[in-house]
C-alpha cells in the first residue's frame, strides 16, 4: 500500500474485511510516509503540511496498547519523525510486529526478498 499518514487502525480494519472474505493478509508493506510518531517531540521533528501534523495511530502501537494483527514493514517516507529514524539507520523493530526497513535493507518473508531504498 501506498502512504499510511499514521492510520495503521485503519489500514487493519481493511486486512480484516479480506481475511473475512477468505483472503487473509500475511505481509502489510507501507511504501512510504509511515508517521512512527510515538510523542509530541517526534511530531515537532516531522516537516510536512499541517494536515498531517496529528500524533495519529503509531504511538498507541508502540507504547503497547494495541499490537498489530499481521506482519508490517514499511519504509520511511517525506512524513516521518527524522529523529527516531535516525536512531534506526539500519532498520529495526518499531513495535511488536511492525519493522522498519532503514535506510537501506533487503529481508526475506517466506521465500520472497523484498529490497528498500
Amino acid at each position: 500500500t501506498g502512504c499510511g499518514h499514521g492510520e495503521l487502525d485503519t489500514y487493519y480494519r481493511m486486512c480484516n474485511v479480506f481475511a473475512e472474505k477468505g483472503k487473509p493478509i500475511d505481509l502489510l508493506i507501507i511504501t512510504g510516509d509511515f508517521q512512527a510518531v510515538r510523542n509530541q517531540e517526534d511530531l515537532g521533528c516531522m516537516k510536512c503540511p499541517e494536515k498531517y501534523l496529528h500524533m495519529m495511530d503509531f504511538f498507541r502501537y508502540y507504547n503497547g496498547e494495541r499490537k498489530a494483527p499481521i506482519l508490517t514493514i514499511y519504509i520511511g517516507g517525506n512524513h516521518e519523525a527524522v529523529n527516531y529514524h535516525r536512531e534506526l539507520h539500519y532498520g529495526g523493530w518499531v513495535a511488536p510486529n511492525i519493522y522498519y526497513l532503514g535506510c537501506s535493507n533487503v529481508i526475506r518473508f517466506k521465500g520472497l526478498r523484498i529490497g528498500a531504498i
